[in-house]
């Protein structure tokens, strides 16, 4: 009798586990992201390249991240706010099957000043 309630607390417990470890990922990448982009030469190619950097460790290869403003380079004046926004499909991103999320996208956003 307690098993299959057992089992569903274990079971589920690894998935939020997953979910957890899944969105602390896409934040530890926006962050990066976010503090590439504010730095004094920093540019949104670079930006993009450390939240790809931070997301390959986790094997994450397919996921969409957006800045604004748009054109982020050198030009890009001191003390303007720079945001950035992470966003992947749950399902590809996934360790395991995370149920819950099918289907699901999941997004982090991140804002920053530019020093």
């Amino acid at each position: 009798m307690t098993l299959p309630l057992l089992l569903v607390l274990v079971f589920g417990s690894i998935e939020a586990s997953n979910a957890i470890f899944l969105k602390q990922s896409m934040t530890i990448a926006a962050y990066e992201a976010a503090k590439a982009a504010s730095a004094p030469d920093g540019t949104d190619e670079f930006a993009s390249v450390r939240c790809a950097e931070a997301l390959a460790v986790r094997n994450i290869n397919t996921f969409d991240i957006t800045f604004s403003p748009s054109n982020i380079d050198i030009n890009t004046p001191r003390g303007s706010r720079i945001s950035v926004t992470v966003t992947l499909d749950a399902d590809s991103a996934a360790v395991g099957p995370l149920w819950v999320f099918t289907g699901k996208q999941l997004t982090k956003k991140v804002e920053m000043v530019r020093l």
